[in-house]
């Protein structure tokens, strides 16, 4: 008797990426609070630079403790770790280097903006960095956030 031997071939599961999916519910878990915390510092990091300059020339005392240096090495400790881990996690999951790269020019801006005194630059120079740095910042953590739920195409 001739027995066939039927090798079977794994099927090809179509994904958006190159990554193995596997461990995507609890990293996603874990990335997508991170990035949300992200956006949501990063946008009052812009909303804080944006509006400080209209409170400076309303409302001078309320304007001016806005603006000590204290307050954007507060925002920086905030901002700055929370980056760090969801473009990190995000990076090792979707391996999107451009994304990463946003991420960390945006914290760069953003940290640099902040310990940078304020006596070396003009005001309006501080602020034209860190709100860019935010920008880049809020966009890089919505696109970490669509490659790390690309399977979900």
């Amino acid at each position: 008797m001739d027995e066939q031997v039927i090798i079977e071939k794994p099927m090809k599961i179509d994904s958006c990426c190159e990554v193995d999916h596997t461990q995507h519910a609890t990293f996603e878990e874990k990335t997508d609070r991170w990035d949300k915390i992200g956006i949501f510092l990063s946008s009052l990091c812009a909303l804080h630079c944006l509006a400080t300059p209209l409170l400076v020339l309303a409302l001078p005392v309320l304007g001016e403790f806005f603006h000590q240096e204290w307050v954007h090495l507060v925002m920086a400790l905030f901002v700055v770790p929370v980056g760090l881990f969801a473009f990190w996690s995000g990076y090792k999951h979707h391996n999107q280097m451009k994304v990463f790269a946003l991420g960390v020019v945006g914290l760069t801006m953003v940290g640099g903006a902040s310990l940078l005194p304020h006596e070396w630059v003009e005001v309006y120079e501080h602020d034209v960095v860190t709100i860019l740095g935010s920008i880049f910042l809020i966009t890089a953590h919505i696109l970490n956030r669509r490659a790390c739920l690309c399977h979900k195409h």
